[in-house]
């Protein structure tokens, strides 16, 4: 073999080496992407599930609201009546 034929053959290793390098790191990065791309669509999902909790709270705690007001009606109602009964009582 003469250096001609020696550097040819050394020049198509290299190559085939690249070759199989950068086939080896697109593997790779198409692996890493399909992950984040999972990992992403989790993380897309529980925010989703949190948001809705935020919203039935929301809802709960206008409720909460709603009833608290009812409560202080339906106290003075019940005050109100006592004392018409009391009155009632004390003119027998």
């Amino acid at each position: 073999m003469d250096g001609s034929t020696t550097i040819a053959i050394s020049l198509m290793v290299s190559l085939v080496g690249c070759f199989v390098g950068l086939a080896g790191w697109l593997s790779g990065r198409d692996k890493k992407i399909s992950g984040d791309a999972e990992w992403r669509g989790e993380i897309n999902a529980k925010l989703d599930i949190i948001t809705g909790v935020k919203t039935d709270v929301s809802e709960l705690q206008d409720e909460v609201n709603d009833l608290g007001k009812k409560v202080v009606i339906i106290e003075q109602s019940a005050k109100s009546a006592h004392h018409r009964l009391d009155e009632h009582l004390q003119q027998k």
